[in-house]
């Protein structure tokens, strides 16, 4: 019975006008809706991957961790270091020499850095970290996006890929 009288409420209240939202306010004198903002969505053909690692750098120790990107795609990411590193954000375009990188990032001791990063071109996208420090770095890395593999590239070890 009990239930029967609560819903019975519910539907009272929710039949009364403005219950279930408050009235807008008034737009202001003169203004106009905007047409649609274009590039506001960017639909893509696959699901978002989700991507969570931990690096331990050895002192004065450097590496890279990459994804692969197709032109548009794009990722947000968060690192945490248990010290202040050294890092560089870097794309490497498919075709382009193996020396050549654009950098869209280059700090000095950061303990942490977050954003959200889309691919100009397609090819490896990602960041170079170095400890130099005495002391090794432990170095946490989350990212959610549509990269279709990871590359973890240490000096001397062959690369590492993951597949998402």
């Amino acid at each position: 019975m009990r239930i029967l009288c609560l819903s019975a409420a519910m539907l009272a209240l929710a039949a009364i006008p403005g219950a279930q939202q408050p009235v807008p306010a008034p737009a202001a004198p003169g203004w106009q809706a905007p047409p649609p903002t274009p590039g506001a969505i960017s639909p893509q053909e696959s699901a978002y991957k989700q991507d969570a690692v931990e690096f331990t750098l050895a002192p004065n120790e450097g590496m890279e961790y990459k994804y692969r990107l197709e032109k548009g795609q794009g990722f947000v990411y968060s690192w945490k270091a248990s010290a202040p590193v050294h890092f560089e954000m870097h794309s490497v375009p498919d075709g382009a020499p193996s020396t050549f990188a654009e950098t869209f990032e280059k700090l000095d001791d950061r303990p942490a850095g977050h954003g959200s990063y889309v691919a100009p071109f397609s090819g490896i996208h990602g960041w170079y970290w170095q400890n130099r420090t005495k002391e090794p770095v432990t170095l946490t890395f989350t990212a959610a996006g549509f990269f279709t593999n990871s590359q973890e590239f240490r000096r001397g070890v062959p690369p590492k890929v993951k597949q998402f």
